[in-house]
């Protein structure tokens, strides 16, 4: 049904492509029709500059810690939380043809997004309005599943504060998990009350059959709590419909059409590893307090030991020294308009090395990759685990805006994301040693000046 809408631009997009050109013209293609076709404006929610900030200070700030003392302790600082980037200003860092691709399929998103409300209200008006019938009794449930299908790690890893505080409020409880991530087993086995992962597909061939048998299987258990904690899942309303269980709990709006058996009114932009423990808070009438929450492996000791004899593998091969507080981790690799041009980097570390020269740059690679310089100490993980246990042996790690980022804040290391293209107050990292900084708006030689500041607080941390 979605393509289906999608099709008239994709046509008019084809046209474009197929006219014929001008010889007299020369032979340079002109995209300002292609870009016409993508509204202008943000590509993550419209929050404006005040309300990220006020959202960042509320979620930051710890309870009676007033003026200065809030500022210092906020996650995303003050001289870092810049107004949102522009989809203009993000998309100028790519050219040509992927500039195009990139624009049309955020338009083809968009339309998505919108086609899906527009279903959710009309179910929504069928079904009725949703509303609470009070508070959860702890004493009654015994297994719970969360469902989020979603084949991203970031939106896996944001699970981790709701995994963790329904653990605190049933410590007796199973808790499974529902996802189209693949690898989310191993990355959630250890956490504290965790059962099982019950995996739907999130792309290929077997797509249809593979959701069908996810959801058989999903029906054929029982639960006594289901969660969906996002406001606007078609994915986990179906799943949250079809599961048997005692208590369905979610965000009601003008699009919930879900069996909710607990509806929890939808609240303003929220960071979304935040978003899930609120909803939770309020179906059991628990104080939400935001302060201390952030996402966790919970690694083994095993696997801390074995992350730090990798990177001290890398620190000497590169620099004749094992070290690990010498190593300053990064990972240079994103996608679409969160890519960061390889010469950015390069002009980050110019400046970054001349202020610091005793640290020792360490790129995380993803497979078949390049590294971003030869005179980098480099390594590379097939695990997630074991890829999260090396970021936490660096003394500190820079990111662009991408999963492994998320992975680097999951450890007790500082972790600096590098944000150009969606909104840090909803996506950031989360704990209060963290730093996000907006790019459009700060040059290589000005990051690397905050994150010497950084570096050098880490030493006394």
């Amino acid at each position: 049904m979605f393509g289906a809408l999608s099709s008239p631009l994709q046509r008019k997009v084809s046209r474009v492509a197929r006219a014929p050109r001008d010889p007299a013209v020369p032979a340079r293609m002109d995209y300002s029709a292609l870009t016409r076709l993508a509204p202008p404006g943000p590509p993550y929610r419209a929050l404006s500059r005040l309300k990220c900030r006020e959202q960042a200070e509320s979620i930051r700030a710890p309870p009676g810690v007033p003026g200065e003392q809030a500022q210092r302790n906020s996650r995303i600082r003050q001289s870092d939380q810049a107004a949102p980037p522009s989809r203009t200003q993000a998309a100028t860092r790519v050219g040509g043809l992927r500039r195009v691709a990139l624009r049309v399929r955020e338009t083809l998103k968009s339309l998505r997004r919108k086609a899906r409300l527009r279903m959710g209200r009309v179910l929504a008006r069928v079904t009725g309005p949703r509303t609470s019938t009070g508070r959860l009794d702890p004493g009654e449930i015994s297994t719970v599943l969360v469902i989020r299908i979603n084949g991203r790690i970031g939106n896996t890893l944001f699970l981790t504060p709701l995994l963790q505080r329904i653990h605190q409020i049933l410590p007796q409880a199973s808790i499974d998990v529902a996802t189209s991530y693949s690898q989310a087993h191993e990355l959630l086995q250890s956490l504290p009350g965790m059962r099982d992962v019950i995996t739907f597909p999130h792309k290929g061939a077997r797509l249809v059959s593979g959701y069908i048998g996810a959801l058989c299987k999903l029906r054929a258990r029982r639960y006594d709590l289901v969660i969906d904690p996002v406001p606007e899942s078609t994915n986990g309303r179906i799943a949250l419909s079809i599961c048997r269980a005692r208590y369905r709990v979610g965000f009601t709006s003008g699009s919930q059409w879900a069996p909710l058996t607990h509806a929890v009114p939808e609240t303003q932009a929220m960071h979304q590893g935040l978003q899930p423990v609120y909803l939770l808070s309020r179906a059991f009438d628990v104080p939400f307090d935001p302060h201390g929450l952030q996402l966790s492996l919970c690694l083994r000791p095993q696997e801390q030991e074995a992350g730090r004899s990798a990177v001290a593998g890398a620190l000497s091969r590169i620099a004749g020294t094992t070290d690990t507080k010498r190593a300053f981790g990064f990972f240079a690799h994103a996608t679409a308009t969160k890519t960061i041009p390889r010469s950015w980097w390069l002009e980050f570390w110019k400046s970054f090395l001349e202020l610091q020269p005793d640290a020792v740059p360490v790129e995380f690679l993803p497979p078949r990759t390049a590294p971003t310089s030869p005179s980098f100490a480099t390594l590379q993980f097939p695990s997630t685990r074991a890829l999260t246990a090396a970021m936490g042996a660096t003394r500190m790690f820079i990111s662009a805006d991408t999963g492994p980022m998320h992975l680097a804040s999951s450890t007790s290391v500082p972790t600096v994301a590098l944000f150009q293209a969606t909104d840090p107050s909803l996506y950031g990292p989360l704990k209060a040693a963290d730093l996000a900084i907006d790019i459009t708006t700060s040059s290589p030689q000005r990051v690397a000046q905050r994150c010497q500041r950084v570096w050098r607080e880490s030493a006394t941390g």
